[in-house]
């Protein structure tokens, strides 16, 4: 059963590249097809993102290239500073060391941002060279992570790690070996190794399976749908692939051009869509 109370609330949530003027919007968002304003040549790359994602819920955001659902992941991992918009954590109280009672996290400094970060949240992303360290072995990545969420015995955490990997599929005999001599899938289970280890309270997911094998893919979604079961931790995924989005989201989120442009239930989205953009997409889909 989902709680009342949201674990994550996103308001106007807004960010562009380039100086922005007063007719930004009459040239950009889904209406124009453009996420370019003539006037200026700035880009928007998301315009007034409205999220939000309850406790053990799983929120699906989809969309072609461009369309800013990625962006709107690495806003809220901070990756990227927001021009516009608030967001508010909930945690289960993990974040209260943290954040002040209903303060914006954006506007937290970049040190209380990390810890915010290393303390309630995990991303796995698209390209494993983002979340993981090539040069240091599978489960001193993850140790690596423990040591930021208040780790501190070498047993402890080697024990975790070995957990972890196995909960993932990985073998635990390669746990010293590099990321880099890891098939992709095997990067993606560890990345996703890594995510977990800080039992975080929001998962984000960021096209996991893009560039995987169709086979690996089925492996790697499986395994992620097993794990939310296990694990009930709130998560968010951006994907363009609405098969993914159909297997593992409960609501989604349409985004074109830097705009939502349609939400609801997911299979009530994918079934009877009502934008446009989403009938060509589910259309697209089937052929």
């Amino acid at each position: 059963m989902i709680m009342s109370r949201p674990i994550l609330i996103a308001n106007h949530l807004t960010k562009r590249y380039g100086p922005g003027c007063p007719r930004c919007r009459d040239h950009t968002g889904a209406q124009h097809n453009s996420n370019q304003c003539q006037a200026c040549k700035t880009v928007i790359a998301c315009d007034n993102v409205n999220l939000r994602v309850f406790p053990r819920e799983v929120v699906g955001i989809v969309g072609e290239s461009g369309s800013g659902k990625s962006t709107v992941i690495k806003l809220l991992h901070f990756d990227l500073d927001a021009d516009g918009g608030e967001v508010f954590l909930e945690a289960n109280g993990k974040a209260k060391e943290f954040i002040p009672a209903e303060k914006n996290v954006l506007e937290l400094s970049t040190f209380r941002k990390r810890q915010l970060r290393n303390s309630v949240m995990g991303i796995v992303y698209q390209h494993p060279h983002l979340g993981l360290r090539m040069n240091i072995s599978a489960g001193g990545n993850i140790a690596e992570r423990l040591l930021m969420s208040g780790w501190r015995h070498v047993g402890d955490m080697r024990d975790r790690s070995a957990l972890l990997l196995t909960r993932t599929e990985v073998p635990v005999e390669r746990m010293d070996d590099l990321p880099r001599n890891f098939s992709g899938g095997m990067q993606q289970r560890v990345q996703i190794s890594k995510a977990l280890s800080n039992e975080p309270a929001l998962l984000l997911l960021d096209e996991v399976t893009t560039g995987l094998d169709v086979s690996v893919q089925a492996r790697v979604l499986d395994l992620i749908r097993r794990l939310q079961q296990e694990l009930d931790v709130a998560t968010l995924v951006v994907s363009h692939d609405l098969g993914v989005i159909r297997m593992l989201t409960t609501r989604t989120l349409v985004m074109k051009n830097g705009q939502v442009v349609e939400s609801g239930l997911t299979d009530q989205v994918l079934e009877d869509p009502q934008h446009p953009y989403t009938q060509l997409l589910v259309s697209s889909a089937l052929h």
